[in-house]
This record gives structure tokens, sequence and C-alpha cells, in this order.
């Protein structure tokens, strides 16, 4: 072959490459990770310039709070549009009810939370201090719960593009402006500031859904469409949710058998590797997305996402064994000292996270739910039994527990994505 014909190979493929909506809602799904963590290290690094440490101890503490009650408001609906409101006949109602819909569980479980969590962690008492205080949180927090199911939005129809400018973009500029107007305002400026950006992007998603998406949503609630989505999206949530506890168990773990000094250890390890893996929950969310568009056979699209999961996830493992110990050395002497091997094998064990995050959001386009939730119970039991059992002879147990975990998860997913009527040669969807 001349080498004429080697450019016009490659400059095909490249071409291939950009055309492939799976390659590019995946590409800007990575950027916008990449942006929103950039602009949270900066965040936190202007806060810790502008505020006493003890209000920024209680605000990231709140804000991880909200984290959590943000995931718990979405009740599997973000899952629900993904797969449904690309083969919808009635998209408004559709999204227009999911979103009314968290809408009205974000202002109850926030609310709860005004009553809970002070009573929990006294530190947190300050967001009833005033009923003004009461009020922002709750709609604030109602905003990041919001942003996050409008984003699935934006997946499911294959609007990355503008996802990024909203979440990578917009919001990480607002996010990086408030801190320094809110400082009068302790620690809860902080979670103001966040909280503000949060919703601006909520808000500008709607807009952005409403006017170029042409998806006319209304704060209403049909319950036709809920019917449809509930069952979908309570399984979801179900499997989303027993997926999250080992990532909340596992640095308690790690703090009550090594103390705080590891547990800081850990933090960064862990944080470091999800990075990693964060290529390969973008992937899988286009996978999810392009699943319920594609008209060829699932079977094809399976095999484009897991080439594409192994070369962009293989790389950065490779670059970050390679970096580990001066990546670690930015941190502290002690935490490369310590460290290195744990992030090491945090890291390998991304390949593995890769591996299960591929089988399920199969299973999810499949819509073999009790599959997922039975691959999420091994991989609970996995993750938490090797770390209860082995964590006190060490940090690297924490990493091998988390490996092993996503691996065992991985495999029963895989068993069932094999067996009919989803093993046969078409996975036709």
């Amino acid at each position: 072959m001349t080498s004429g014909a080697h450019v016009m190979t490659r400059s095909s493929r490249f071409s291939e490459l950009r055309s492939d909506p799976l390659v590019l809602n995946s590409a800007f799904l990575m950027l916008t990770t990449v942006l929103g963590a950039g602009s949270g290290f900066l965040f936190w690094l202007i806060v810790a310039r502008l505020y006493p440490t003890a209000q920024v101890g209680q605000a990231s503490s709140l804000l991880s709070s909200v984290a959590l009650l943000s995931y718990f408001s979405l009740f599997g609906f973000s899952t629900a549009l993904v797969r449904f409101l690309p083969i919808s006949r009635n998209r408004a109602e559709d999204a227009g009810t999911a979103i009314s819909a968290v809408t009205v569980c974000s202002v109850v479980v926030n609310l709860g939370y005004v009553v809970i969590g002070p009573w929990l962690a006294h530190d947190l008492g300050f967001i009833r201090d005033t009923i003004t205080h009461v009020v922002l949180f709750t709609l604030l927090a109602g905003g990041a719960a919001v942003n996050l199911l409008t984003d699935s939005i934006f997946v499911a129809e294959r609007a990355t593009r503008a996802n990024l400018l909203i979440n990578g973009v917009l919001m990480s500029i607002a996010k990086l402006a408030l801190p320094a107007v809110a400082v009068s305002f302790g620690a809860f400026g902080i979670f103001a500031a966040s909280g503000i950006a949060s919703t601006l992007a909520a808000v500008v998603s709607i807009v952005v859904i409403r006017r170029h998406l042409h998806i006319r949503v209304r704060a209403r609630i049909s319950w036709a469409a809920l019917r449809n989505m509930v069952s979908y999206s309570l399984s979801a949530y179900l499997s989303g949710t027993l997926n999250l506890i080992p990532q909340i168990a596992l640095p308690i773990i790690v703090l009550h058998q090594l103390g705080p000094v590891v547990a800081a250890v850990y933090f960064v390890a862990f944080q470091i590797s999800n990075m990693v893996s964060s290529a390969s929950y973008a992937i899988g969310e286009s996978l999810f997305a392009e699943g319920a568009h594609e008209s060829r056979s699932l079977k094809a699209l399976a095999g484009r996402s897991a080439g594409l999961m192994l070369a962009v996830t293989g790389t950065a493992v490779l670059v970050v064994i390679a970096l580990a110990q001066p990546i670690l050395r930015l941190f502290g002497a002690d935490y490369a000292d310590t460290g290195t091997t744990t992030l090491i094998l945090f890291t390998v064990s991304s390949l593995a996270v890769a591996f299960n995050t591929w089988a399920s959001f199969l299973l999810r386009v499949t819509g073999q739910l009790q599959a997922l939730v039975v691959a999420n119970v091994a991989y609970l039991i996995t993750v938490l039994g090797v770390a209860l059992w082995m964590v006190p002879h060490g940090l690297t147990w924490a990493a091998i527990a988390w490996g092993v975990g996503n691996l065992v998860s991985g495999l029963v997913a895989g068993i069932a994505l094999l067996r009919p009527p989803f093993g046969n040669a078409d996975w036709d969807v």
C-alpha cells in the first residue's frame, strides 16, 4: 500500500470517528468532567484563601451531603430518561414529568435534611439559623438535583456539546466568581456560591432544552408518563444505591481501621484513580444513550464502546502508573512514601471499573434491571467483605477490595448478557 493510501485510510478513519455519536458524546462528557474537576480544584483553592479553615470544613461537609441529597432526589429518573426519551412519542411530557417529580422530591428530601442534618452533625446547624437559610438551602440543593437530571436529557438527545458549554464552562465560571462576593455569609456563603452556580446551570439547561432541543417541558406531572417510567427508574435507583454504598463505606472503614493519616492517603489515591475511571463512566453514558437510539445491532455498539473504553482507560492507567510517585509528591512526601503502591493498585483497578461499567450499562440498555441489582449486590458484598477482613493488614487491601468487587460485579453482569434472548448473535435492539 502506498503512503498516499495510508494517509487516505487514516483520514477516513478519523472522519468516521468524528461522525460517530458514541465517540463525540463520550468526548464532550469527558471534557465536561475535566473542566468540572479543574474548576472544583480552583474553587476550593480560592475558598481556602478567602475563608477561615473552620468555615471551609463546614462547607465541604455540607456540599458532600448535598451531592448525596441530589442523587437521592433523582429517584432513578435520570436513568429512565436516557433509556426512554430517544424513543418517546411525547418527549415534552416525559421530560417535564421527570423534572417536576425530581423538584418535588428534592424539596421533601432537603427539608428532611434541614431537620436531621444538624442533629447528626452539630457543625451544620447554620443551615437553619434563619428562615432565609432554610429556604435558600432547599432551593439551591434542589437546583443541583435538577441540574443532574437535565444532564441526562442532553445525553439522551445526543446534545452533550450543550452540556459541555453549560456545565463545563458557564457553571465553572460562575462557581469561581461567586465565593469572593459571599465572604460575609461565612460557611453558608461557600455553599451558596456552589449552589447558585448549579441552579443557574439548571435554569439555562431548561431554556436550551426548550428552545434548541424543541422539548417544551412544563412544570406539571403526567401520571401516564410517571407510570411508564417509575418501574424502570426505581429499579435503576435501587441498583445505583447499592453501587453507592461501598463508595461511602470504604473510606469509613479505612479511617476506623488505619487512622486519619492513612485515610488522607486513601482519599488522594482514590480521587486520582476516579479521574481515570471518569472516562469509562462518560463512555458508558454515551453507550447507554446510543443503545436507545441505535438501529444497528447492539453487539456492534458494544464492541465499539469496549474498544474505546480500553484505549482511553488503558492509556490513562499507563500514564498514572508511570507518574504515580511524582503525582503524590505534589501532596507531600508522606503521600508518596506510603501511598504509591495503593495509587497504582487503584489505577489498575480502573480497568475492572471500566469492565463493570460497560457490562452494567449494557444491562440498562437491554432492560435487565434485576440482573443489574444482582450484580451490584455482588459488588457490595465483595468490596465490603474483602475490606472488612483485610484492610486492617494495610491500605493496599482497600484498593484490592475495590478492584475485585468491580471485577466480580462485571462478571455477574456479563453472564447475564450472555443469556438468551440477549446472548444471541445480533443483540438487536
